[in-house]
C-alpha cells in the first residue's frame, strides 16, 4: 500500500511536470496577441469580427484582439491624438483616415512601409494610393476601402415624369424644380453642416468647375473665379432654388440626410457607397435607387472627393511581423470581396473592377472605377486639419448667410497661406 502511494506520488509529479511542459511551450504567448483598432458602424464592426475570426482560424499562433472605437471619425481622430502622442505600444494595427497619414508620418506615429512590400504587389492596388498614402516618397498605409461621393437618384420619379439623368448643374437644378414642384420631396439631398462632411462637398463643387484649393505646385489658388462660381451654386442651392432643406447647413450629415431620402423625401443624394447596400435592404426603395457621376458645370468634369480608410502600423508597436501579417490579409483580394458583398465597401484592388461577380452585386462599381480618373484630393499636407477647420467656418458662414462669398474666399486664401508659413517655421 505504502508502495502504491509512493508510485502515485511520483506519477503525480511527472504528471504535473509534464502538464507544465506542454502548457509553457504550446500555449499561446501574450506576444502573439496583437490589438486591431478599428472605428465603424455596427453592421461593419460585426462583420469585421467574423473576418478576424477567419484569420485566427488559419493562423493559430495569432489572436487579434479588436479595440472598437466609436464611429464618428473627429472622436477617433481625438483618440490617436492622444495616445500615439503618448507612445502607447497598446495599439498595433490602426485603420485611418485618409486625412490623417500626413499628419500621423510626419508626427512619427506610423511605421513606413516601404521594406514590407514589394513593387508588383504595390501596383496591385488603385493609382490613387500613391498620392493618398504617400508622404515624403513614403509609403505609410495600405488602402483597406475606397471611399467616394456618389449621386444617388430615385429611377422611378425620373421615370415618371420622362426625364433623363442630369448631366451638368443647369440641367440638375431644372430636373430638380421640375419634380419637387409636383412631389412632396426635396430635389437635393447633401451634407451642409460645418463639420469635415461640407468640405468633401465644397471640393467636389469646386473640382466639377476645375477648382482647387492647393495647386499641385503647393501654391494656395482657393480664392478663384472657379471656386466663387461654385459656392454661390452650393448657396442658391438652398437659397435661390430651395431645391434643397434650410436646415442644411445646420443639420445635414451623411446620416441625416440618408434618412431623409430612405423616407422617400429626396429625389437626389449625395453620399458615400455604404449607402447602396441600405437602400437595397429597404423595401419601400428596392429597384427604385440608382446611382450616377456627380454634375459638373459645362466647361467642368464630373468630380468626386478622394475618401476612404486604410491600415497603418503603430510605429511603437513591438510586434510589426505580426500587424504586417495582419494587413496582408486584411487586404487581400478575398478579404476585400467579402467586404464589398457584405458591407458595401469599394475595392482598392484593381482587379476586383472587373470581377463580374460583384459588379452584378454592386452595380454602382463602375461608376466608382470612372471617378477614380478624376478624383478630387484634400490637401495631402501633415497641417489639413487646420485647413479644415478654416473652409468649415467660412463655408458655413456662406451658407448661412452671415458672409458674402467673395470675402470669405479671400480670407481662407490669407488663413491658409498663414497656415502654410507656421508649419514651415516649425
Amino acid at each position: 500500500m505504502k508502495f502504491n502511494i509512493r508510485l502515485i506520488a511520483v506519477l503525480s509529479v511527472y504528471f504535473l511536470l509534464g502538464t507544465w511542459i506542454v502548457y509553457t511551450f504550446l500555449k499561446q504567448e501574450k506576444t502573439d496577441e496583437i490589438v486591431f483598432s478599428v472605428g465603424a458602424g455596427t453592421k461593419e464592426i460585426s462583420f469585421i469580427r467574423e473576418i478576424i475570426a477567419a484569420y485566427e482560424k488559419e493562423n493559430h499562433g495569432i489572436k487579434v484582439k479588436l479595440n472598437a472605437l466609436p464611429s464618428p471619425s473627429d472622436q477617433q481622430h481625438h483618440y490617436y491624438l492622444s495616445t500615439l502622442d503618448a507612445g502607447t505600444k497598446y495599439v498595433d494595427v490602426m485603420r485611418i483616415d485618409t486625412i490623417w497619414i500626413p499628419e500621423f508620418a510626419s508626427a512619427h506615429w506610423i511605421e513606413p512601409l516601404n521594406a514590407y512590400i514589394n513593387s508588383k504587389e504595390r501596383g496591385a492596388f488603385i493609382p490613387v494610393t500613391e498620392k493618398t498614402n504617400v508622404y515624403n516618397n513614403t509609403l505609410y498605409a495600405i488602402p483597406w476601402n475606397i471611399n467616394i461621393g456618389l449621386l444617388y437618384y430615385r429611377k422611378d420619379l425620373l421615370e415618371k415624369y420622362h426625364l433623363p439623368l442630369p448631366v451638368d448643374w443647369d440641367q440638375f437644378v431644372a430636373v430638380c424644380e421640375k419634380i419637387s414642384g409636383k412631389e412632396d420631396v426635396y430635389g437635393y439631398l447633401w451634407q451642409g453642416k460645418q463639420y469635415e462632411g461640407l468640405v468633401c462637398n465644397f471640393i467636389e463643387f469646386i473640382g466639377s468647375n476645375n477648382g482647387q484649393i492647393i495647386d499641385d505646385t503647393g501654391n494656395t489658388v482657393i480664392d478663384s473665379a472657379q471656386n466663387k462660381t461654385a459656392l454661390q451654386l452650393m448657396h442658391d442651392l438652398i437659397w435661390k432654388y430651395k431645391i434643397s432643406p434650410q436646415n442644411t447647413y445646420s443639420e445635414l450629415m451623411e446620416e441625416s440626410s440618408r434618412h431623409l431620402f430612405q423616407q422617400g423625401k429626396g429625389l437626389f443624394l449625395r453620399n458615400w457607397t455604404y449607402v447602396w447596400d441600405l437602400c437595397q435592404e429597404d423595401i419601400t426603395l428596392k429597384d427604385k435607387v440608382g446611382v450616377a457621376l456627380l454634375p459638373k458645370f459645362p466647361d467642368g468634369s464630373f468630380a468626386s472627393v478622394c475618401g476612404g480608410w486604410h491600415l497603418a502600423i503603430n510605429a511603437n508597436s513591438g510586434k510589426k511581423a505580426q500587424a504586417w501579417k495582419l494587413i496582408e490579409f486584411l487586404t487581400s483580394a478575398k478579404v476585400q470581396k467579402r467586404l464589398a458583398e457584405n458591407v458595401s465597401w469599394a475595392p482598392t484592388r484593381s482587379s476586383l473592377y472587373k470581377d463580374a461577380e460583384l459588379i452584378e452585386k454592386l452595380p454602382f462599381l463602375p461608376i466608382v472605377e470612372q471617378s477614380l480618373e478624376n478624383i478630387q484630393m484634400r490637401p495631402n499636407v501633415p497641417y489639413y486639419q487646420w485647413i479644415s477647420d478654416v473652409l468649415q467656418k467660412y463655408l458655413s458662414k456662406v451658407l448661412s448667410r452671415q458672409m458674402e462669398i467673395q470675402e470669405a474666399l479671400q480670407i481662407m486664401q490669407d488663413k491658409i497661406e498663414r497656415i502654410k508659413d507656421d508649419f514651415a517655421k516649425e
